[in-house]
């Protein structure tokens, strides 16, 4: 026998940012222990230095959206956002052969009045375009072939957040929210 009823505590559009935002996950592991030629040995200072600020820029946002689970504890994004950025932390964490600690303390503290405000949702899209941008700019800068791959990896896990986060907005169908990035790389 089958039933037409509605369960009132399925929700259709957490399913699909749950499914989405999980497909970033599985797309960042894929690429992270994906790649041969991941190796922390023969890595130069200058790349150390790089990967390092992107290591803090992604713990950052991790302990950022656990300030947007403290102010709206319902919401699943927010803990699924900062379980990623944690994940992106240790996948460069493999590749330099360093622990995952240490945020960005000066980007925390720009942005946490914002991603505790009402607005949260647009101030997550802003994150995660600012981190997209950031890490093309990362991907420039490095020499070793695997720490680029782990964070192009991230770039495409970033920019599906961007366009999860378009949709919540109500400005999925905008491109320029969905295939658009002018935002500014954080410096170091």
């Amino acid at each position: 026998m089958t039933t037409t009823r509605v369960d009132p505590l399925h929700n259709p559009t957490a399913d699909v940012r749950r499914r989405v935002l999980a497909g970033g996950a599985a797309a960042l592991a894929f690429g992270a222990l994906g790649g041969s030629r991941v190796s922390a040995a023969g890595m130069g200072t200058a790349d150390s230095t790089v990967l390092r600020f992107a290591q803090q820029l992604e713990l950052s946002l991790r302990d950022l959206y656990e300030q947007a689970m403290d102010v709206d504890p319902s919401e699943p994004l927010w803990s699924a956002m900062s379980e990623h950025h944690e994940a992106y932390a240790h996948a460069i964490a493999g590749v330099t052969g360093t622990s995952a600690s240490g945020r960005n303390d000066e980007f925390f503290g720009a942005h946490r009045v914002a991603i505790r405000s009402a607005d949260r949702i647009s101030a997550a899209y802003e994150l995660e375009s600012a981190a997209a941008a950031t890490h093309l700019e990362v991907i420039g800068m490095l020499t070793d072939v695997g720490a680029a791959e782990v964070i192009a990896s991230i770039i495409s896990a970033e920019s599906r957040h961007c366009v999860v986060l378009a949709d919540v907005m109500g400005k999925g169908n905008d491109l320029s929210y969905t295939l658009e990035n002018s935002a500014t790389a954080v410096g170091q």
